[in-house]
């Protein structure tokens, strides 16, 4: 898809998300709760891909939990999986104007770090008309080769806009934290241009929001 007809869409769902799943009854509260809070670490992580899969639907559902983050660890006992951190990634994966709102309007109030990361990351995938961009979550090296002792190019810290060139490259001659081959995704570097290679941490999920 050429850059023009990418824009289009971009800006025909950020404008009217259609409503996923609309055959079916509609998202609740406790549903997104469910899935995003009272679980398991990995299993509310990427739950995070479930709730940008439900479109503008969820969008005011996720508002509302962020706001309820104390609420949650009493009820919990303080062991909350993933949240905040899979609101604030479905947020900057939704191209909707009030999923950019929300994060606009928390990080205004909070000055979250994670918010802002997550603003970075909407703003770079509209302005580049693409979901193969993100913003690196953590800071970390940029290797020459997907291989735990490569040469490092780089060291990047957390903010640094990328375009995502490829995903969960596996080198079976490494173990990765969790077991199985270590997965890498290979980069390129905004403004500089340099392209290397980023560990994926033991949970696999993406470096990037």
């Amino acid at each position: 898809m050429g850059k023009r007809a990418w824009l289009v869409v971009w800006l025909a769902a950020a404008l009217a998300w259609p409503a996923a799943g609309a055959a079916g009854p509609p998202l609740t509260l406790k549903e997104v709760e469910n899935r995003m809070v009272r679980g398991g670490y990995l299993d509310t992580l990427f739950a995070a891909h479930w709730a940008v899969a439900q479109g503008e639907a969820v969008v005011p559902l996720l508002a509302q939990m962020l706001h309820k983050g104390q609420q949650y660890r009493e009820e919990e006992q303080g062991a909350t999986g993933a949240y905040p951190f899979n609101v604030f990634w479905a947020l900057a994966h939704i191209p909707s104007s009030r999923s950019l709102k929300v994060l606009e309007d928390y990080y205004a109030a909070t000055k979250d770090p994670v918010a802002a990361r997550a603003l970075q990351g909407w703003r770079l995938r509209l302005n580049e008309q693409s979901s193969r961009f993100g913003v690196l979550i953590n800071d970390g090296p940029l290797l020459e080769d997907p291989r735990e002792k490569a040469r490092v190019v780089k060291k990047i810290k957390a903010g640094q806009k990328v375009k995502i060139l490829q995903e969960r490259i596996a080198n079976p001659r490494e173990v990765g934290p969790r077991g199985g081959a270590m997965l890498y995704d290979r980069v390129e570097l905004i403004h500089s241009g340099e392209q290397g290679y980023i560990p994926r941490a033991g949970d696999d999920f993406t470096p990037f929001i």
